[in-house]
Formats: C-alpha cells, structure tokens, sequence
C-alpha cells in the first residue's frame, strides 16, 4: 500500500505554463483520508509552494528548497542553514561568471541585485517573496540555499565550472534549464523524503515519487513507485523504475489514481 507520495513541481505536477494541475486538489482530502502522505518537493521556496496549494495547506507538507527547509502543518521539522564563511565562498566563486544572476534564499524570502531575477520571480507564474539588495550585508534572516540564474543555459555554462570548484563542499544540481542550486552537504530530496519516512514509519516500497531533472533523483531512488516525466533527460530516467506521461496532461494526477484506489 502506498502511503507517501512526493512531486516535483515545475515540469511534473505544473505545466510548462507554470499552472498546476488542478485535478490534485480533488485528490488531496481523499489521499489523506487514506493515510497517505502527500508532499510538494521542489526548489522553489515555502512562499510559492504555498500559494499553488493555498486552502489545502492542511493535507500538503511542503518540501521546499531542494530539501533543504521541510514543513508540515505549519511546523518547522527540518532546516538546513548555511555559514557566512561558505555563502562568501559560493558567492565570490558565481561573480567571476559571465551574465549570471544570484538568489540568495532564506526560510520565508529570497534575495537578489539582479533585476531581471527579481522581477521573473515576483511575477504571477512563481508567485515568489523576492526583495531587491545592493549587498548581502542587508539580509537579516539565514540562508538555506543559493540559486543562480543561468541565460545561457546552466547544463552547458556555469554547473561545470562551479562543479568542479564546489564538488565535496556542497550539493550542486541543475534545477531547470536557467538554473544552478546549491545547498549544505547532504541535503537533497531524497535526504528530506528519508527524514519523513523514518518520521512516519514508511519503507520505500510504500512510496511513490516523481520528477523530471538532477536534482530528483535522489527522491526517485527513495521509492519503489519512482517515475520521471516523459520529457526527462535519460540520466534521470535511469534512476526512475517507472516513466510517466506528459506533464501539460496531467501526467502526476493520471499516475497517482491509477496506483492508488481513491
């Protein structure tokens, strides 16, 4: 029987339009009502992941950050917060790319100097708590992840090169074709659905997954039921034992009643 069931979100649950699949929200009070966990894994921060699931809060836990920040019912159970030493490091290392924007993310809002970060993520189809800087210096909360933002394309610039400087000291993932993440040693998706399973008493042949880029991999691995989009790369398909649809047809939705009779 399964019991948990985690989701990407951007090119798995929502649509390349950035809309979700509104046939989740049907589902959700009847997942709980079965037991069944239900969480939105994602890079994105709390904020946004919690306007695409607003009046539903109560049967979602919110997996934000690439695993680095997890709440559930509105309770804090895990963060992972990053030193000033290494967010200098990171930093220094990303000011010596060409034409790269930085995000600096924190539990309830991000920041930024660069505008066309600021005003892509404060837009409607992200939904993001975003505040312009001039400087880190004016930050006052503690930062759980550094994101950049990549025009030329992340895959085929600025993941090498930061990979090779950053490899042992942090998680380094492409999050998206635009985007780098890097968060604390250790954490990951699949670090964060481990720690829910072992809260819950849940084995992995109880859980479903699904995902469609690097950074979900390790979530694919922490589950049985594990599917990675049609539109995936094959190394992420490879880690997944199950390929899903498409995700502008409800690939996530079609796949969950298909394997769960609710």
């Amino acid at each position: 029987m399964i019991k948990l069931i985690a989701t990407d979100m951007d090119g798995t649950l929502l649509k390349d339009n950035k809309e979700i699949d509104r046939e989740i929200y049907e589902l959700l009070p009847k997942m709980k009502k079965e037991g069944i966990h239900f969480v939105a894994a994602s890079g994105r921060q709390r904020p946004s992941l919690e306007k695409s699931f607003e009046g539903h809060l109560k049967d979602v836990t919110i997996l934000a950050e690439n695993g680095a920040y997890v709440v559930h019912n509105g309770e804090e159970i895990y963060a992972s917060v990053m030193t000033r030493e290494l967010i200098d490091f990171i930093t220094t290392e990303i000011r010596k790319l060409d034409n790269v924007g930085i995000l600096y993310c924190g539990k309830h809002c991000c920041y930024t100097p660069n505008i066309q970060c600021y005003e892509t993520l404060a837009s409607p189809k992200f939904h993001y708590k975003v505040k312009m800087i001039n400087c880190f210096d004016e930050i006052k909360e503690e930062i759980i992840k550094i994101s950049l933002v990549d025009p030329k394309g992340a895959s085929g610039y600025s993941f090498p090169i930061l990979e090779k400087i950053l490899k042992g000291k942090v998680e380094i993932a492409v999050s998206g074709f635009d985007c780098v993440d890097i968060v604390n040693k250790g954490v990951s998706k699949g670090n964060a659905i481990e720690l829910l399973q072992k809260r819950w008493n849940i084995t992995p042949e109880e859980t479903m997954t699904f995902g469609d880029n690097y950074n979900d991999i390790e979530m694919l691995q922490c589950a049985k039921y594990s599917f990675a989009m049609q539109h995936s790369e094959e190394g992420v398909k490879k880690c997944a034992n199950y390929v899903a649809g498409d995700n502008n047809k409800g690939a996530v939705v079609a796949q969950i009643k298909k394997f769960v009779n609710i």
